[in-house]
C-alpha cells in the first residue's frame, strides 16, 4: 500500500464501499490491538478500506502501521498539527467510499460491525448519518457504579452509546467512537478544528457540531444496534481528576452548540449572572459532598460544578465571540 499526504483525483474516482478513517497519537500498544481486529472484520462481498491518520506520533506507531499494510487495506496519511478533527480533515478529500466510517484508535470493532453499517445504510436509502452501539471496556476494579449504565456521565467519560434497542431514527447523534456518514452527504464539509481532542485543555464538542448541522439541513440519526463496537477505558479515565477534567472540557464545548433556551438577560462583568450562581451552587455542592458524602456523591457533584466552571471559563476567555 501506498501513503498519500495529499487528494489524489484518480484514487477519489475509485469508489469503493466503505472508507473507515480514524487518527492515532502515541498509543502504540492500543493501535496494535485495534489494527489486528480490523484484520478480523467481516468485509466479504464489500470493497473497502482503512485510512489512518498518524498524528505526529513519537513512539512506535510509524512501525505498527508499516506492519500493518501487509495484512490491511491500508493508507496512512501524516499531519504534524496536533488535533483530531485536523486530521480528520486533512483526509476528508482523500476517502473513496460510498459511506465514511469514523472511528477513533481505541475502539474495537466486532466482527460485522462494517457489514452492518452497510446494510443499514441500504434500508435507509434517504438518511445519511448512522450510529453504533458502543459499548465501554473497562479495567479491572473500576467501581460498580462508574460502569453501570445509568452512570449520568457515562456518555461524555466513556461514550456509551444504546439509545434504542431496534434500528431506527433517534434523537442523540451518534458519538465519536463511531458513526457512519454518507460521503455524498459531506463532500467539502469540515470538522471544527478549534473543538475536539488536542494538546492540553480543549472545548469538547467537535462531533456534535458537525452532526447537529447536518441534522438541522434534514438529516436524521440513525441507530444501528447491530453495528457494534467496543471502547476501551484505560486506567486513568476512571480516576476522579480525569472525569473533572473530561466535563471542564465538556462544558468549555457546550457553550458552541445552538441552543433553544431563553438568552440570559442579566450580566456581571460580561458574564451571564444565572450561570455564575449555578457555578456557585454546584462549587458549594461539591465541597459538602467532599466532606460529608460517599466517594461517588463527590464525584457526580464534582462532575456537575466541572461542566459549570468550564462554560463560565471558556465564556470569559471568549467574552464577546461567544452568545
Amino acid at each position: 500500500m501506498r501513503e498519500m499526504t495529499a487528494i489524489d483525483d484518480a484514487s477519489i474516482d475509485a469508489a469503493l464501499d466503505v472508507s473507515i478513517l480514524f487518527a492515532t497519537r502515541d498509543r502504540a500498544d492500543q493501535l496494535r490491538e485495534t489494527l489486528a481486529a480490523y484484520a478480523t472484520l467481516d468485509t466479504q462481498g464489500l470493497t473497502w478500506e482503512l485510512i489512518v491518520v498518524d498524528n505526529d506520533s513519537g513512539d512506535a506507531t510509524p512501525d505498527i502501521l508499516q506492519q500493518a499494510k501487509q495484512t490491511l487495506p491500508l493508507t496512512v496519511l501524516h499531519v504534524t498539527a496536533g488535533g483530531q478533527n485536523r486530521a480528520r480533515n486533512h483526509a476528508m478529500d482523500c476517502v473513496r467510499g460510498a459511506l465514511v466510517v469514523f472511528t477513533d484508535d481505541d475502539v474495537i470493532p466486532e466482527p460485522g460491525c462494517i457489514k452492518a453499517y452497510h446494510a443499514a445504510a441500504a434500508r435507509w436509502p434517504d438518511d445519511s448519518i448512522f450510529g453504533a452501539r458502543i459499548i465501554p471496556r473497562f479495567p479491572p476494579g473500576t467501581p460498580a457504579w462508574l460502569t453501570h449504565a445509568d452512570f449520568a456521565f457515562a456518555s461524555t467519560a466513556f461514550a456509551r452509546y444504546a439509545p434504542r434497542d431496534d434500528e431506527g431514527p433517534v434523537k442523540i447523534h451518534p458519538y465519536g467512537p463511531s458513526f457512519a456518514l454518507r460521503r455524498a452527504a459531506v463532500i467539502g464539509r469540515r470538522f471544527p478544528e478549534h473543538l475536539g481532542p488536542q494538546a492540553g485543555s480543549y472545548a469538547m464538542g467537535g462531533e456534535a457540531a458537525y452532526l447537529g448541522s447536518l441534522a438541522r439541513e434534514g438529516h436524521r440519526y440513525i441507530h444501528v444496534p447491530t453495528a457494534r463496537v467496543c471502547h476501551v477505558v484505560r486506567p486513568e479515565q476512571t480516576d476522579a481528576g480525569w472525569l473533572f477534567r473530561r466535563a471542564r472540557n465538556k462544558g468549555r464545548g457546550q457553550v458552541y452548540l445552538p441552543s433553544d433556551k431563553k438568552p440570559r438577560r442579566l450580566y456581571v462583568r460580561g458574564m451571564p449572572l444565572k450561570l455564575l450562581l449555578a457555578v456557585g451552587r454546584a462549587w458549594l455542592r461539591t465541597r459538602l459532598a467532599h466532606w460529608f458524602a460517599t466517594h461517588e456523591r463527590y464525584i457526580t457533584a464534582g462532575i456537575t460544578f466541572e461542566l459549570r466552571f468550564g462554560q463560565l471559563l471558556e465564556r470569559y476567555k471568549h467574552r464577546g465571540q461567544v452568545p
